[in-house]
């Protein structure tokens, strides 16, 4: 299990290099301004219309799939996938259809400020992207699908050709047409899912296109996904208040706000996805034995873990949040004022990413336990305060406030759904957990002192690069130090684990 989430870490890394190097591309060949918020938005519209089915099949497949194969085969679960996926295409044709008519309504609910060419090339982009949504459904089935049989890799490996694709469209695009960068995404997303095809045939699968919709199978999932898609509906305002309120601030600021998002979301898909991708078949197979004690073990690791790693990474960002900011996107279009832009809102992003990595563990647990209402309503309480702590905010700190308030927002998601879970499964040895974090808070801040330290020490002599190699290299250090002096409860667990990994 151990050698199977390094590799998914390892292929994620380089996966999300890729995709860092796509947005790098996209700022230094269009920088950030009104083509660049046109077309991020073109790309947020499918995702956002089709994450409300995608991500309630994704939470509610796995654990449907597991129960139909332990109780009647695997090939009933496999009937069942097709049957999933036929619902899933009817659904999506739905939603294509909506967009292709109302394309301008949509575009103009996303973003109100577009205006003139700005709003003309957003249509015509979302037009385009609105075919996606096929190959974005067949890949949400098709990854759970994978993961059950314990084919994780290819799940993440599918992202190396849709990024590679989208350096090549990106750089086209820059000296013939802006619309072969629309084009372009959407054959990635196609090569994307084609890439994923021959896993999905060695593991049996043949797919049948008679349509059951009043399978009982089906109606379960069904079922469950319904708390999830109107939480996932929550999800979605606060992206919708988030994009339209950046739109009226200034010109530029959704971009600013998406590669901020998409920094903080790096370190949290090779750290927390790759574990969770992992863990969520296992954990689903235990909550349908019903072992809560070994869930509970599993549940409470995992929590520790992503904790000691996402609060140094959160404080490094904070700390270094300018630097970070102007490596990765502070040449070619990409302008002074827009390096100001994204890293100020990098900073506020980061101060939720404990929040969002453990969101993303208590939810999928939940989901094993086929509670999807508990997700539901704490995705529902964290998306009223985070409307409200926009629009004031935003008000006196610009699109920082609209970081912040996600922030702030998703740490009170966190803390609601970790009580519940106490409440539904008992004791979490939350003492213990707490205790942990605490050390590793402390552990960070002292860590965050010395690598600010050492960078100041070398930026007047050796440059922001190596200046910055020398802060990260001596912070994790200092970290790993403090963790051994602090006595972390698990610590010879790790150790023991990281002593057994390096002799295999």
């Amino acid at each position: 299990m151990e050698k199977t989430v390094i590799a998914i870490m390892t292929v994620i890394v380089v996966t999300k290099v890729l995709g860092f190097s796509r947005d790098i591309s996209l700022s230094y060949f269009y920088g950030a301004d009104g083509l660049t918020d046109a077309y991020l938005i073109s790309t947020d519209i499918p995702t956002a219309f089709f994450s409300f089915v995608g991500m309630g099949i994704a939470a509610s497949f796995i654990p449907i799939f597991t129960k139909i194969q332990e109780t009647q085969g695997i090939g009933e679960a496999r009937k069942f996938t097709s049957n999933v996926i036929n619902m899933v295409l009817l659904v999506s044709t739905g939603i294509v259809v909506l967009i292709l008519l109302f394309p301008q309504a949509i575009v103009k609910v996303f973003a109100s400020g577009f205006e003139g060419e700005t709003l003309k090339i957003a249509i015509d982009f979302t037009r385009i992207a609105a075919l996606s949504i096929y190959f974005t459904a067949l890949i949400y089935v098709f990854n759970g699908y994978l993961e059950v049989h314990k084919r994780f890799l290819p799940t993440v490996l599918a992202g190396l050709p849709l990024n590679l694709m989208m350096l090549f469209v990106i750089y086209l695009s820059s000296f013939t047409n802006i619309y072969v960068l629309s084009i372009g995404t959407l054959v990635a997303v196609v090569i994307q899912f084609l890439f994923l095809v021959p896993w999905i045939r060695k593991t049996g699968y043949r797919h049948s296109f008679k349509l059951a919709p009043k399978e009982k199978n089906l109606k379960k999932m069904m079922y469950l996904a319904i708390p999830v898609i109107i939480g996932v509906s929550a999800d979605q305002i606060n992206v919708l208040v988030d994009r339209t309120l950046a739109s009226q601030i200034v010109e530029g600021g959704i971009s600013a706000l998406t590669y901020s998002h998409r920094i903080i979301f790096f370190i949290q898909a090779i750290f927390v996805t790759a574990v969770v991708t992992v863990m969520f078949p296992k954990i689903s197979k235990l909550a349908v034995k019903k072992n809560m004690a070994e869930l509970k073990h599993i549940v409470g690791k995992i929590i520790t873990t992503v904790a000691l790693i996402v609060i140094p990474a959160a404080v490094g960002i904070m700390i270094f949040s300018k630097q970070i900011t102007e490596l990765l996107f502070g040449r070619g279009a990409f302008e002074a004022s827009e390096v100001a832009l994204t890293s100020g809102a990098l900073f506020f992003y980061a101060v939720g990413m404990l929040g969002f990595g453990l969101r993303e563990v208590l939810v999928k647990v939940f989901y094993s336990l086929e509670d999807s209402k508990t997700p539901m309503i704490s995705a529902f309480a964290a998306m009223f305060m985070n409307v409200v702590l926009n629009i004031v905010l935003s008000r006196f700190m610009g699109i920082n406030g609209l970081a912040l308030a996600t922030s702030i927002a998703t740490l009170f998601c966190t803390g609601l759904l970790y009580l519940s879970l106490v409440k539904k499964v008992g004791s979490m040895n939350t003492k213990r957990i707490t205790l942990d974090i605490l050390k590793a808070v402390i552990a960070s801040t002292v860590m965050g002192f010395a690598a600010k330290s050492v960078y100041s020490l070398l930026v007047e002599t050796s440059g922001e690069i190596l200046a910055l190699a020398g802060g990260i290299g001596t912070g994790i250090l200092v970290y790993a130090i403090m963790l051994w002096l602090l006595q972390l409860s698990d610590i010879g667990y790790y150790k023991s684990r990281i002593l057994a990994l390096a002799k295999r």
